[in-house]
């Protein structure tokens, strides 16, 4: 039996987040802010000592990696299966626009296959496919960096911990901030031990918050 631990952090804010984009497998390079978010997040992870890193093939995943892996001796994978979830053709259209269509899917069904993008079905087999890969590869202790993005990480919340994305978003709007699903920058901590997934930590978020999550598993 072995123990290998996460840390997943979410690409720094991009233009098309900043314009209301919406952001999939389309791509945006990320704005001064959002490389201080990277620079965030090497701050914060400057004393983990990681042993392997991967990142989503997009570029704004890539630069963000770059930035965070600065002074370290440590090669980061870049894989098409950590890409976000694919919004089909409403990739890179303006929000505000097409809300009547986007909040039905982004609050309930999350389903974009009639629009020619992927479901929570799809995502889970290539990206949870994918890391348990990275968990059968590695070690015993070893500490891995996860670059991916904020849809991923929103709908590893149900197929991998198990828990209710309704709760999640209703506790988004509770809190003293925007709503952002998942902040840019440094986002969690989990753990793979005995095949299973435990999340640990939800980074920029309240004890209160993850309290209330763990006890929504399975609804």
């Amino acid at each position: 039996m072995k123990k290998i631990t996460f840390y997943y952090v979410r690409h720094g804010q991009t233009y098309f987040n900043e314009a209301r984009r919406l952001q999939g497998w389309c791509d945006s390079p990320l704005t001064a802010k959002g490389i201080q978010d990277a620079r965030d997040a090497k701050e914060a992870l400057k004393n983990i000592p990681f042993t392997k890193a991967y990142c989503s093939s997009s570029e704004r995943c890539r630069d963000t990696a770059d930035i965070i892996l600065e002074g370290r001796n440590i090669p980061c994978v870049s894989a098409k299966n950590l890409k976000e979830m694919h919004f089909g053709s409403f990739e890179g259209c303006y929000m505000p626009d097409h809300l009547d269509v986007i909040d039905p899917i982004r609050f309930g069904t999350y389903d974009w296959t009639q629009y020619g993008g992927e479901n929570t079905e799809l995502l889970a087999n290539r990206i949870k496919g994918y890391l348990d890969e990275i968990a059968e590869e590695s070690k015993d202790g070893d500490t891995i960096l996860i670059v991916s993005h904020g849809a991923v990480f929103f709908q590893m919340i149900y197929f991998l911990f198990g828990y209710s994305r309704r709760v999640y978003q209703e506790l988004m709007f509770k809190e003293p901030r925007e709503y952002r699903p998942v902040p840019n920058g440094f986002a969690a901590i989990f753990t793979y031990e005995d095949g299973k997934y435990e999340l640990i930590e939800l980074e920029k978020r309240s004890k209160e918050f993850l309290e209330t999550l763990k006890k929504t598993r399975h609804i």
